[in-house]
């Protein structure tokens, strides 16, 4: 047999059919990738992200059925490599993820949450395929987790950093000068500037530039020094790179 062993969950609740590979266990496992994926999706959807509801069913549910189908060819066949479907699910999913990862013009990564959520929700899968529930149940929950709550840590953690990188545009390019010399005097350092060609030919002059806070004892929010910066007159328009701004 393929299962040697009751998940945990089998155990504790006496479903004991649940463990081989039968009707019920399939539509179980079917509908548990299902749910899970679609909880999943349903969280990435509410927020417009590039994968949502029916791409996270896809994913779990495709991983479920390869490791479904794996384990019947290990039953009918008693040859063969339980993991191979599985191997194959692990590294294919990289293709998918790899489409969700862009570089916009402002030298933002977009989509590595995404593509690691999608290889994420393709474990959980083939947890749900060779039967392994409790994992996937409890593996389920942490990737809301993740997905859901982690964010809001994250931002206040990354808002007491003392280093931030902001996107900047400039009316001219003589006021790069006038802007440095601003942030010195503020007690800012400048340790990289990179011009954004995205944007050659138009009026304006855009750059991408990471700052160090000098003085340690400052508790000053990135937030606050955004809006010193949107108050200079050379100044067209600024935002902190990695902070997703909150729709009013």
């Amino acid at each position: 047999m393929f299962m040697t062993y009751a998940d945990p969950i089998i155990n504790a609740f006496k479903w004991g059919i649940l463990a081989e590979l039968n009707v019920y266990s399939i539509l179980f496992r079917l509908f548990l990738a299902i749910l899970c994926g679609g909880i999943i999706g349903f969280e990435r959807a509410v927020k417009h992200q590039a994968a949502g509801f029916r791409t996270y069913i896809l994913v779990c549910l495709g991983s479920t059925i390869a490791m479904l189908t794996n384990e019947f060819l290990m039953i009918t066949t008693n040859i063969g490599d339980p993991a191979r479907l599985g191997a194959q699910v692990i590294s294919g999913i990289g293709f998918l993820g790899a489409g969700t990862i862009l570089l916009t013009s402002r030298n933002q990564i977009k989509g590595l949450t995404t593509a690691a959520g999608l290889w994420g929700c393709a474990c959980l899968g083939l947890a749900i395929g060779v039967g392994f529930y409790t994992v996937a149940i409890f593996g389920a929950l942490v990737i809301i987790v993740v997905f859901a709550i982690l964010p809001k840590i994250e931002d206040i953690m990354t808002s007491r950093a003392k280093s931030f990188s902001i996107h900047i545009e400039f009316n001219e390019t003589e006021n790069l000068k006038n802007f440095i010399s601003y942030v010195r005097e503020n007690d800012l350092q400048i340790y990289s500037l990179d011009k954004n060609e995205a944007y050659e030919g138009s009026s304006l002059s855009v750059y991408t530039i990471s700052l160090i806070m000098l003085d340690k004892k400052d508790k000053t929010n990135h937030t606050t020094y955004i809006k010193q910066f949107e108050e200079l007159e050379y100044v067209n328009y600024v935002e902190e790179i990695g902070v997703v701004k909150k729709k009013m």
